[in-house]
């Protein structure tokens, strides 16, 4: 009886997990925060404007052609939007449920490639990222853009190993779908992969060259074209400019903006962002440089892994989560190596170190975050001590365990608990004492409120709340850079009311413009972590809401 009741257990036991894993990183207090700038809110705006247009096809921001994606990535927030209504948490809910069905995908594909082991540990070693923590509630594309695409290789990958070839046509709508998030990108990192997988995997060669690509490509066109070819139809040059060259082929080589990082900018993202796990990566290339064999599976995960990480590396335009759509497939390595060194072989002294670093690993973030948290600029409560008590004791347990046969658990289950834990404490106790020093939310609302239909709405030399200040204010504002333009702004008939720093409040009123304080508040300009890595010499600064109405009052 008492086995049978165990046995009945188990299952809900493991899906209660699941869902922990899932509520602290994928949804747990998503919609709490205002935006962070500045795309999450430039796409929210631009979902919100189509769906009050009924414009299903165009995307648009201020009323204007917006030649930045694809449409797919707005029309999943319109749907949203139209059962939630125009907020942070609905504009989040496309990226957290593009992560869940990346779990779904990458326990799948592990179970395929190696055994469910991997496959489960691959799924969480995922799931607890840093970067997937963050991306999952942050919204934009990329995690949408890398279910769909990684969803889609990873069907055509099964559909050749296994030979089934209903998975193909699957993975070849998945490809379209990744096409009509991001673009050709998708294609471009797709037949890299392949080209790469074809050279350095020959074990998956015949199979591989056997798929239907032509049949494939051509479904792929026959599904993604005409979205591109409408948008040329009506928009002409302005689309090929807009879209072709500035969003693609310019930003590419770079000649858009001004100096880059170097080649070596994603190598070590790859190798900072893996953390903890990527210890095991570096183990397991040990190994196979004494000599141990790689499967084919392995290779397929590298070329898929390389031609990612290789094709931003060259690129001229670099941001840190570009190279995201890597990190399945080197999660699946990870757990892959994990797995291995469960084995009883004692050979394998690359992988068994590699355990051996991630417990190290932790007790070292926690070790660094004890006076790491006294500076950072944010008035924490005494709660946030618990954070690196949290990563110490998940590395200190974790090392005992691994210490008792020198070999690992089934699943690391201390180092996923050790960094859950961190990640609720991000969210009930950082999050909080960040959100006190965003005003943009605030301070746009507190417009939105005031300001008449007919008034004018401006922000001055606060280009990176552009984005949030537009979504919550509501309406147009203009965006206003010269002590000129400010001139202009206040020169249009009708009441005025306009955001900036009390700096510029003070230099302009000294020069003689007359303008009235409406609300003022001390806050931080970057609304990102960029803030928070500065430390506690991160600024803060006043920020004003102006007028020049007179105080109806006569204060």
């Amino acid at each position: 009886m008492r086995i049978q009741r165990l046995a009945f257990l188990r299952p809900a036991l493991v899906y209660a997990g699941w869902t922990l894993v899932g509520w602290v990183v994928f949804a747990w207090r998503l919609g709490y925060p205002s935006f962070w700038d500045p795309d999450e809110a430039k796409y929210a705006q631009t979902a919100r404007e189509m769906l009050a247009a009924h414009n299903w096809l165009v995307p648009t921001y201020d009323g204007r052609p917006f030649f930045d994606k694809p449409p797919l990535f707005y029309l999943l927030q319109i749907t949203s939007f139209s059962l939630l209504g125009p907020t942070e948490l609905a504009a989040r809910l496309v990226s957290a449920a593009s992560a869940a069905a990346l779990l779904i995908i990458i326990a799948w594909f592990g179970r395929r490639l190696f055994n469910g082991n991997v496959g489960r540990n691959s799924a969480l070693m995922f799931a607890v990222l840093p970067a997937t923590f963050a991306l999952s509630s942050y919204a934009i594309l990329d995690m949408t853009f890398t279910a769909f695409l990684f969803g889609g290789c990873a069907l055509l990958t099964v559909a050749a190993l296994e030979a089934r070839p209903p998975l193909e046509w699957g993975g070849y709508v998945l490809l379209a779908l990744a096409v009509m998030t991001k673009g050709p990108l998708a294609l471009v990192l797709a037949g890299l992969a392949f080209l790469i997988s074809i050279m350095i995997a020959p074990g998956a060669r015949r199979v591989l060259l056997g798929l239907k690509w032509g049949r494939g490509l051509l479904l792929i066109i026959a599904l993604s074209a005409p979205w591109f070819l409408y948008m040329w139809l009506r928009f002409g040059d302005a689309f090929v400019t807009g879209y072709v060259l500035r969003e693609n082929l310019l930003l590419f080589a770079g000649s858009l903006y001004g100096s880059q990082p170097s080649m070596l900018f994603y190598p070590k993202v790859i190798l900072v962002g893996l953390l903890p796990w990527t210890p095991l990566l570096a183990g397991r290339l040990f190994d196979v440089a004494r000599g141990m064999r790689m499967g084919t599976a392995e290779r397929l995960l590298w070329a898929w892994s390389v031609g990612v990480v290789g094709f931003f590396t060259v690129s001229g335009f670099k941001l840190d989560h570009y190279v995201f759509p890597a990190a399945p497939a080197l999660c699946l390595l990870c757990a892959a190596a994990w797995d291995e060194a469960r084995s009883e072989a004692s050979s394998r002294a690359g992988v068994l170190a590699g355990v051996v670093a991630i417990p190290l690993l932790l007790l070292a973030a926690g070790i660094v975050l004890i006076p790491g948290l006294d500076r950072v600029p944010l008035e924490l409560p005494a709660a946030a001590r618990l954070l690196p008590i949290a990563l110490m004791s998940s590395g200190l347990l974790m090392l005992a365990q691994v210490g008792q046969r020198w070999r690992p658990t089934a699943v690391p289950y201390a180092a996923v608990a050790g960094l859950l834990a961190s990640y609720a404490l991000v969210v009930t106790v950082g999050l909080p004492a960040f959100e006190q020093l965003k005003p943009t939310r605030r301070l746009a609302r507190l417009v939105a409120s005031t300001a008449g239909a007919d008034d004018h709405i401006g922000m001055f030399r606060l280009n990176r709340w552009s984005s949030s200040w537009r979504f919550y204010v509501g309406r147009r504002s203009e965006r206003l850079e010269t002590d000129a333009d400010l001139q202009m702004f206040f020169a249009q008939p009708g009441r005025h009311y306009c955001a900036m720093m009390r700096r510029d409040y003070d230099r302009l009123t000294a020069q003689g413009f007359h303008l009235r304080i409406v609300h003022q508040e001390e806050g931080l300009f970057t609304t990102t972590g960029r803030a928070l890595r500065r430390g506690a010499t991160a600024p803060r600064d006043v920020f004003v809401v102006v007028t020049d109405y007179p105080d109806p009052s006569g204060a």
